[in-house]
């Protein structure tokens, strides 16, 4: 594997305990803002990977996805793009507030991450 890849997949990993830590604390606005970057971080690590390039400096997972060559539709075709959005969310408190008071509120966001993190793992290990 590439050096620049892993160091890209051992920030996702760090993310994803993170984020699993956070859920565990209830520590909410936290946990998202983990899930969004270890998904962010691991599909970096795979456009470095496979597609033998520099990852945009961009954190929108839709053109991430895109850029990285996958299709999400393997997974449910899931709305990404609210990944993208908690990104800003989570920095700003009126927003935080509005967007993810509660652990509902929360869960089917981290559950969509996990989701996306684990699909991008078993692409590492696909030709």
């Amino acid at each position: 594997m590439k050096k620049e890849a892993q160091l890209w997949i051992d920030l996702a990993k760090e993310d994803f305990e993170d984020m699993n830590y956070m859920w565990k604390v209830r520590r909410y606005r936290g946990a998202v803002l983990f899930a969004q970057q270890a998904v962010e971080k691991i599909i970096k690590g795979y456009i470095v990977e496979k597609k033998s390039k520099p990852p945009r400096k961009i954190h929108a997972i839709e053109e991430l996805v895109k850029d990285a060559g996958l299709d999400v539709k393997e997974i449910g075709n899931l709305p990404v793009e609210e990944l993208s959005k908690s990104y800003t969310r989570v920095r700003y408190t009126d927003l935080s507030i509005q967007y993810y008071p509660t652990k509902d509120s929360v869960e089917p966001l981290l559950q969509m991450a996990q989701k996306v993190y684990l699909w991008v793992q078993t692409k590492f290990k696909a030709k």
